[in-house]
């Protein structure tokens, strides 16, 4: 079995994961990464390793098709928002190929990368959101009925990796956050991914204080749910958890459930949830295996595994869908030197 993993950056961790997972199936096969930078860690990681274009390069999802087809992939596995859509949108002919996608459907991924409809499209699972407003006017009113209260955030609808969002404690602050999200978005990539203008994709959403968690929801490729996990995130470090501890909670493995059940994806999805004491609110939903599983891997759970046998078409090992509780965990850097003769150019 051949897989492709995608935008894998520096998770040397993810590659290793599907190496060893290959390996304890017994299965012959490669891991086969590829990535826009060429210095990137994980290229030196992969058995196969690959530079190509830039999800916004008009080469990009031709670039997919020639490594799959001429590695004769098994299984694909996208690690990055931004690149999700357009892989997404070409599953029907990269499974007419043979390649089982771990990725949401289009219209799922549409409905998840949109902020500004979370409470009308959570409300129907039961599941809370915070306010959000898509237009400064609903904003200031929603203030002067105290509706909602300062501060408040200002961020892109279709935000990624923390770009764009500024919190705000006045309505000055708030009108000035506004413009320059909109002009941060026409400067990024977000502005790719989206058929909506730089201006009609910003959300104004009240501040949830209280406690982060981290879960992640796993359905196999029919979008039937198979497991959830779930980390208290702890610190912080650019934008990506640093330190977490595995929990059970009830409500968190409910909510967990009943978004995965109902979303319906196919592979991994990720969201952040907070607390404010009283009720857990979604914040944010990643369509992608997100970094965060590394914790949950090392806390005894295994989907590298599971991918692997739902893609041969095999029974999974239930154990490979629990993790370990109250395991606390720490991220750590180490230090890989770059040999460009283990990275391939061909299709850059």
């Amino acid at each position: 079995m051949n897989i492709l993993l995608t935008s894998t950056a520096r998770r040397i961790d993810f590659v290793q994961f599907f190496q060893e997972a290959l390996k304890d199936a017994g299965m012959d096969g490669k891991v086969i990464v590829a990535d826009p930078e060429g210095n990137a860690p994980s290229l030196q990681a992969g058995d196969v390793n690959y530079v190509i274009p830039h999800q916004t390069d008009s080469r990009f999802i031709d670039a997919i098709f020639n490594i799959c087809r001429q590695h004769k992939v098994d299984c694909l596995v996208p690690l990055n928002d931004w690149e999700v859509p357009k892989l997404s949108a070409h599953k029907e002919e990269l499974t007419q190929l043979g390649v089982s996608v771990f990725a949401p459907d289009p219209e799922i991924i549409d409905r998840v990368r949109d902020k500004g409809k979370y409470r009308e499209l959570l409300k129907t699972f039961d599941v809370m959101a915070p306010r959000s407003y898509i237009r400064l006017e609903d904003a200031e009113r929603a203030l002067e009925n105290e509706e909602v209260s300062f501060p408040l955030i200002v961020k892109p609808r279709n935000g990624s990796a923390s770009i764009g969002i500024e919190f705000v404690n006045t309505v000055e602050d708030m009108k000035f956050a506004y413009q320059h999200a909109a002009r941060t978005i026409e400067d990024t990539p977000l502005n790719d991914v989206t058929n909506k203008k730089p201006e009609d994709n910003v959300i104004i959403q009240e501040v949830i204080e209280g406690e982060k968690f981290s879960v992640d929801m796993f359905n196999d490729l029919d979008g039937n749910f198979l497991a959830s996990f779930i980390r208290k995130q702890l610190d912080m470090r650019g934008g990506d958890v640093d330190r977490c501890i595995t929990v059970n909670t009830p409500e968190l493995v409910s909510i967990a459930k009943r978004t995965g059940e109902n979303l319906g994806h196919a592979g991994y999805v990720n969201a952040d949830v907070y607390y404010d004491g009283t009720d857990y609110y979604v914040i944010d939903i990643n369509p992608r295996f997100g970094g965060g599983y590394a914790f949950t891997h090392q806390a005894g759970a295994d989907i590298p595994a599971a991918i692997i046998a739902l893609a041969a078409g095999e029974e999974i090992n239930e154990d490979w869908l629990e993790q370990d509780s109250d395991i606390e965990l720490a991220r750590h850097d180490i230090v890989v030197p770059i040999d460009v003769q283990k990275v391939s150019e061909e299709f850059k």
